[in-house]
């Protein structure tokens, strides 16, 4: 039963909106996930997503939260400093441990191929993600600025994992010569839809399907040109 609450509701423009991070804290979400992310350990987490899956993001208190995770709420706050930090900070620390999963589990001949291979593993885990899904499936107007205005630190955190891929597969010669994180940008900006609006996608709503075709669009667009 959720516990009883003075807290009000999270307020929706809590959470994201557009131009309320100055460009250095937009830039250095990623490399600081482990200012706030480290004290997120795995029974905050696991009560954040509790807490998200049951009742959207709108609806979160950080008393029920506290109880789910056994913690006091003033040390919550002092752990994450607000609902809208610990539920940020939670999705970027799953993003990284999904990244990193992946990253691990990927394969491929050339670095074109491991860097395609990656990222239709990374769609194919974030859309097994309740955490993230439930923002999606209760809340997912709460992401449209990341589509629209600006890239969030889970984002980041894929361009991070993706980049490396890439610059494998330029130095050697399976990947077309250009700045690694910029292409890492656009791949990310390109296969957002698969992950949120996965259900657009007909018979591509399956995960499996969706990341064959996914690995074939960044196939193509990490593939040098054809030489005459």
């Amino acid at each position: 039963m959720r516990a009883m609450a003075q807290d009000a509701p999270l307020d929706t423009d809590q959470i994201a909106t557009p131009g309320d991070e100055t460009p250095g804290e937009k830039l250095g979400r990623a490399a600081d996930a482990g200012a706030h992310g480290a004290g997120l350990d795995a029974d905050l987490i696991r009560a954040i997503r509790e807490e998200v899956v049951s009742y959207g993001v709108r609806r979160a208190t950080a008393a029920s939260i506290a109880a789910r995770a056994g913690v006091h709420r003033v040390t919550l706050y002092r752990r994450g400093g607000g609902i809208r930090r610990l539920i940020l900070d939670s999705l970027e620390t799953v993003f990284t441990t999904i990244a990193s999963e992946q990253y691990a589990a990927a394969s491929g001949s050339n670095g074109r191929e491991f860097a395609a291979d990656l990222t239709g593993r990374l769609i194919e885990a974030l859309r097994a993600e309740p955490l993230f899904m439930a923002v999606v499936d209760h809340d997912p107007d709460l992401l449209l600025p990341y589509v629209v205005d600006r890239l969030g630190g889970s984002q980041q955190v894929i361009i991070a994992q993706l980049t490396p891929a890439i610059e494998r597969g330029i130095a050697d010669g399976s990947v077309r010569a250009c700045e690694a994180e910029r292409m890492a940008r656009v791949i990310v900006h390109a296969c957002t839809p698969f992950v949120i609006g996965g259900r657009c996608l007909g018979e591509l709503a399956d995960p499996a399907e969706a990341r064959i075709e996914v690995r074939d669009l960044v196939e193509g667009y990490l593939r040098p040109p054809a030489s005459k």
